[in-house]
């Protein structure tokens, strides 16, 4: 069990490292990822050893986590962030801040990321023993385990590898997977088709509305720079999240592959569309 739960770390550090230089204008967020990556694994196996009681996760992240993420965001973070968090640290205690993330507070960009790389490790690690801390969401665009909004969807391979299979909805909260019906919106429900527009570099399915995503404002791009992730959007709510597909690529890891697509964020953010949840670095 300890080398699949290391090789899912080893997995994410290999492919931060090939999407660093794959996509120059991503290099800034994919450096701060690799560099957090290192404490989240400690701070996950050392959940998964001794894991906090529920009502304690939130002073164990404080005490145990924050100042390793705060450490490593001053060295490695872009600059307004890297001074952002020290400023944040100053005006509130680190529970407090994690407790905010926890239970769905407003909180200041600087102190969502914090509490989110703290925290998402620890609660990765504990998985459904981590539920009791939290209020159950009763409707399946929530996480089953801890109530947190998705972050992404992905498609995952079929069972003849072959073709793209279900689709899952990975939580920001927590990375807890779990199934949703594709061309349903993640945000409010929406099943109609003509509402639900989808963009991909490669075009839709049969079936689907939306349109081709051309350029993205990368002059030197002439091929796709992402085939295998698309931008699911709803005009009921206007909320929108991507999706990978990984049996359109094998390698990749939805996780961090969403967090390399700024220019489909930028996209959607120009079609009017909010994101269901930004991702760690914001987008």
């Amino acid at each position: 069990m300890l080398q699949v739960l290391t090789e899912v770390w080893e997995a994410r550090r290999a492919r931060t490292e090939i999407l660093e230089q794959r996509h120059p204008f991503a290099a800034e967020v994919m450096r701060l990822y690799a560099a957090l990556l290192p404490v989240q694994e400690e701070a996950f196996l050392d959940a998964r050893t001794t894991p906090p009681a529920p009502g304690r996760i939130a002073a164990h992240v404080a005490e145990r986590v924050v100042p390793r993420i705060a450490e490593v965001t001053a060295a490695a973070g872009p600059k307004r962030l890297a001074e952002e968090v020290p400023d944040c640290l100053d005006r509130s205690s680190a529970q407090a801040i994690v407790a905010g993330w926890m239970f769905g507070d407003e909180q200041a960009p600087a102190e969502r990321y914090l509490a989110r790389a703290a925290l998402s490790p620890v609660l990765e690690a504990m998985g459904q023993d981590a539920a009791a801390a939290f209020h159950s969401r009763s409707d399946r665009r929530h996480c089953p385990g801890c109530g947190g909004p998705p972050q992404l969807s992905f498609f995952k391979r079929a069972a003849d590898d072959l073709a793209s299979g279900g689709r899952v909805l990975v939580c920001a909260r927590c990375h807890g997977e779990w199934g949703y019906p594709r061309m349903t919106c993640t945000s409010c429900g929406e099943q109609s088709g003509s509402r639900l527009p989808v963009y991909s570099e490669v075009g839709t399915a049969a079936g689907e509305r939306g349109g081709v995503v051309r350029g993205l404002g990368i002059p030197a791009a002439t091929d796709a720079l992402f085939p295998h992730i698309r931008i699911e959007a709803c005009e009921t709510c206007r909320r929108y999240l991507l999706n990978i597909d990984v049996a359109a690529d094998a390698q990749a890891v939805p996780l961090v592959d969403e967090l390399s697509a700024l220019p489909l964020d930028l996209y959607a953010r120009d079609l009017g569309f909010t994101k269901i949840t930004p991702n760690l670095m914001g987008f």
